[in-house]
């Protein structure tokens, strides 16, 4: 049986896999972003978008040029290395993985709307939920995607349906949003800082190299994947702070526990918070698919450029990396049973360092290739592509510092505990290639292995 994956995927399904990655249960969120920068983090979500743009059209032009399954990993070993392509893979995993907790804390809090849980009984309840999607990424990916699909387009209406509502109901003003207590309550420190840390927001938009290579339409039109993913993201998010901060107060959002919901008992439409809770816990769960996915390519991916045993590209017959996505069942389980109630409070700056980190060697990566492989096949070639490299590194670069000043001494110790463990792993692999090079000699995916993992997706 071929190890390769299944060209399944359509446009609309992979827009809506990296779109379902970002968008989460913000009405859990929200309270964290009016911390930050109160109603004016609307404004702040919206300059970060402006500065991911052109990171998603560097991650377009890589992605076409290079559309593997390890996306970055790939991409940054060709520029600079295989060592240095091996951790930034697994600073990428990480990504995936930690988002995994916010299946159990954004269900945690949501269900205290119509049921009150303990902590322990949700992540039971999570756990369960891990298992039966663990089930399900191994069958055709084409099912996952179908479901997934429905549960993302279906949650966007009610979220942009609410939010609206909101918005025309008659206890909206827009002098309240404009003074609860301020646009800016903690001056241009507080949105500066909410502009790097809400980087955690639009991680999902590189799910989609993870997904280019089970893409069954041109690489050279995956470009609209990402602008697409990127503006649903914002749109949601952005109504929801302007929906929410035209009715209730800075102070009222940071003090709640579920903040859209109650704001709809307060306009007296109990029915649409239950919507809302409902809508969701959807979002959690396709927060939780997307990054699955991702996280399993991955793994994948640095199996086949062997950073990781070979064994991990093996495919079962419904074209799934079952080993794979058994890794990650057990990592994300592990995530989801031992994190602590309180890690939401030290996960954007873990999140935002480890985002910067890797979208920073994409960036640098990205101008490389341009000089050092001119002559690559590049079916989408973004414009200005100097400038948008160089705007992407600074800006990435600004995550990083931002982030890093915001960490605990705990975020630290996670962080540091994570890459001592990815250590380990490059050690053993570097030990291997002497051992055993048959099976463990260092392979870097280039252009020349696109026709060839072409035909074996067909097979």
């Amino acid at each position: 049986m071929s190890n390769q994956l299944k060209k399944e995927l359509s446009m609309h399904q992979v827009i809506a896999m990296a779109a379902g990655g970002m968008i989460a249960a913000w009405m859990v969120e929200i309270k964290y972003w009016f911390e930050l920068s109160g109603p004016g983090s609307f404004l702040a979500l919206a300059v970060c978008a402006l500065f991911v743009l052109p990171l998603c059209l560097v991650y377009s032009e890589m992605t076409s040029m290079l559309p593997f399954a390890g996306g970055e990993n790939v991409w940054i070993s060709n520029a600079f290395n295989w060592d240095i392509g091996f951790f930034s893979g697994w600073a990428l995993i990480l990504l995936y993985v930690m988002a995994m907790p916010t299946v159990s804390y954004g269900i945690a809090t949501m269900s205290g709307y119509i049921y009150p849980l303990e902590f322990n009984q949700v992540k039971v309840i999570a756990a369960i939920i891990l298992v039966l999607w663990y089930i399900l990424t191994n069958f055709e990916i084409k099912w996952l995607a179908r479901i997934q699909s429905v549960m993302f387009w279906s949650t966007l209406c009610v979220s942009v349906f609410a939010s609206i509502t909101f918005i025309t109901s008659d206890s909206w003003s827009y002098a309240n949003l404009a003074s609860s207590p301020s646009w800016f309550p903690n001056g241009f420190t507080g949105f500066s800082a909410a502009v790097g840390l809400l980087i955690m927001k639009f991680v999902g938009f590189d799910l989609i190299p993870q997904l280019a290579e089970e893409a069954n339409f041109p690489t050279k039109k995956l470009w609209k994947t990402f602008i697409i993913s990127l503006g649903l993201t914002l749109l949601v998010y952005g109504l929801a702070v302007f929906g929410v901060g035209g009715i209730v107060t800075s102070q009222w959002v940071m003090e709640t526990d579920i903040v859209d919901p109650r704001v709809a008992d307060i306009i007296g439409m109990h029915w649409l918070g239950l919507a809302i809770v409902i809508m969701g816990t959807i979002t959690c769960i396709t927060t939780l698919s997307g990054f699955w996915l991702s996280a399993s390519r991955t793994i994948y991916g640095a199996a086949r450029q062997r950073q990781l045993t070979s064994k991990l590209v093996a495919i079962n017959k419904y074209g799934q990396p079952w080993k794979a996505n058994l890794a990650v069942g057990v990592l994300s389980i592990y995530f989801t049973v031992f994190a602590p109630e309180s890690w939401i409070n030290y996960i954007y700056s873990i999140y935002g360092v480890t985002a910067g980190l890797v979208y920073f060697m994409v960036a640098v990566s990205f101008l490389i290739l341009r000089k050092k492989q001119p002559n690559w096949e590049r079916p989408f070639k973004a414009q200005a592509g100097s400038f948008i490299g160089i705007v992407s590194v600074l800006f990435t670069v600004y995550i990083i510092y931002t982030c890093a000043a915001a960490m605990s001494f705990s975020s630290w110790m996670v962080l540091l505990l994570y890459f001592a463990l990815g250590f380990g792993f490059y050690v053993y692999a570097k030990a291997k290639q002497k051992s055993d090079p048959e099976n463990w000699t260092a392979h870097i995916l280039t252009p020349d292995d696109k026709e060839q993992i072409e035909i074996d997706s067909a097979q």
